[in-house]
């Protein structure tokens, strides 16, 4: 398994600028969105997400929610899901990895899903609206 330092050092060799947060997760910004890894302590696994794109207005939870099963069918490597609070959306890509090639790797296809998961949920959430 990986340590956080090694999985740092792949963030940076792809250039991006990861910093680590309060909560020891790496951070950094991807066409300018903020994306947070969560590394699991027990397990190669990674988190990656995309932490509250979309924030829920009064009325419309019934909407989002649909709108969000919608997106993740979409998606072929993101999930979309409303958050604990029940105030914002957010959307992730888990994977496993076994060495510092198949973390790059799997890492470059979740930024590419969530790289374009903003879009496609504003879209779907349109179609309800029409």
């Amino acid at each position: 398994m990986m340590s956080k330092d090694e999985v740092f050092k792949v963030v940076e060799q792809m250039g991006l600028r990861p910093e680590q947060d309060s909560d020891g997760d790496i951070v950094f910004c991807y066409q300018m969105k903020p994306i947070i890894i969560i590394l699991n302590n027990d397990e190669p696994y990674m988190s990656v997400m995309l932490y509250q794109f979309h924030e829920i207005d009064e009325g419309e939870d019934t909407k989002v929610l649909a709108a969000c099963n919608l997106a993740t069918r979409k998606l072929k490597l993101a999930k979309v899901y409303v958050d604990e609070s029940y105030k914002n959306v957010t959307a992730v890509c888990e994977s496993f990895y076994t060495d510092e090639q198949s973390l790059e790797q799997n890492l470059r296809r979740s930024l590419g899903a969530l790289g374009i998961v903003m879009s496609v949920f504003r879209k779907t959430l349109m179609e309800f609206e029409e």
